[in-house]
């Protein structure tokens, strides 16, 4: 494979998104927007047609739930033993084990996925995501309200789109799509992974990285080396192999979610640090990328 071919488009965009960022044309309110569009619009309707697309015997397959599952809970275990070591408190603990965990599955995700696999692969990608997804907000819901006390009404599964977008693509997906509704369907979905892109290169503009450099070097580290690294492992002993594996390992390897800091605001607890966690994985995560890509 062509590292360049991946790494050139997917960075190019993010890169433009920076750019278009610094020359004021992409200001705060637009940029709210895209957000919007694309977390509550865009990979809704991606996964939707993606799930609705997609055999019934891979969505069953044992696989895809163990190199899923399994890779991110040693992920977390890991995460709360790292978490302990640096003596973390409160809310700064539990937001440090969500990002070690959790990444941005959707906004790099689908693009990674169809840029290296091509566009079939892209409802796989959808429905891994969705488990990534269930993870943060079950699992990761629970260590913010345990550890920072708060009584937030964030991280209700009945609220996500995301969600019950799978949950109908899966029943729908005997009822066939007309031309008519999927038509659109599609010019949003490809509308969706470069505004993603966009969206993320702006939010990188303007960074302020002032502290916590050695818990953001953990978090990446975590994140973009030992999930995937867990994911392989799994893949070894489990012979994991083609579509399934090739898949979770590239979500696995995206970096910090920008749901996390989405979360922290709303539980009130250090949403400038999970900025910042973003931001170093996603400069970060252009090296690990490269080297992924050599042997995947």
């Amino acid at each position: 494979m062509n590292v360049l071919n991946v790494l050139i488009p997917i960075f190019g965009v993010i890169l433009l998104g920076w750019i278009l960022k610094r020359l004021g044309l992409m200001p705060s309110w637009l940029l709210s927007l895209i957000n919007d569009y694309v977390y509550y619009i865009g990979i809704s309707v991606i996964t939707f047609v993606s799930l609705h697309d997609t055999s019934w015997k891979i969505l069953l397959d044992p696989e895809v739930y163990i190199l899923s599952v399994v890779p991110l809970l040693a992920a977390i275990v890991l995460a709360l033993a790292v978490a302990k070591f640096l003596k973390l408190k409160d809310g700064m603990f539990a937001l440090f084990v969500i990002c070690s965990f959790y990444g941005n599955t959707g906004y790099i995700g689908f693009p990674l996925n169809v840029a290296v696999q091509g566009p079939d692969s892209l409802g796989m990608a959808a429905f891994i995501s969705t488990i990534h997804t269930l993870v943060v907000f079950t699992l990761g819901i629970y260590l913010l309200k345990r550890y920072t006390g708060s009584k937030a009404e964030a991280g209700k599964l009945h609220k996500l789109p995301v969600l019950w977008a799978a949950l109908l693509g899966v029943l729908f997906s005997w009822v066939m799509i007309p031309d008519l509704i999927r038509l659109p369907l599609a010019l949003i979905s490809d509308s969706t992974s470069p505004l993603a892109l966009l969206a993320t290169g702006a939010m990188i503009y303007g960074a302020n990285i002032k502290s916590n450099l050695k818990e953001i070097g953990a978090i990446s580290a975590i994140k973009l080396i030992a999930l995937p690294a867990l994911v392989v492992l799994t893949g070894l002993a489990t012979q994991g192999s083609g579509l399934i594996y090739r898949t979770s390992l590239l979500e696995a390897a995206t970096p910090v979610a920008v749901t996390n800091s989405i979360l922290a605001a709303q539980f009130k607890t250090r949403d400038d640090f999970a900025s910042e966690a973003i931001i170093i994985s996603t400069i970060l995560f252009a090296a690990t990328l490269a080297v992924l890509l050599i042997f995947i």
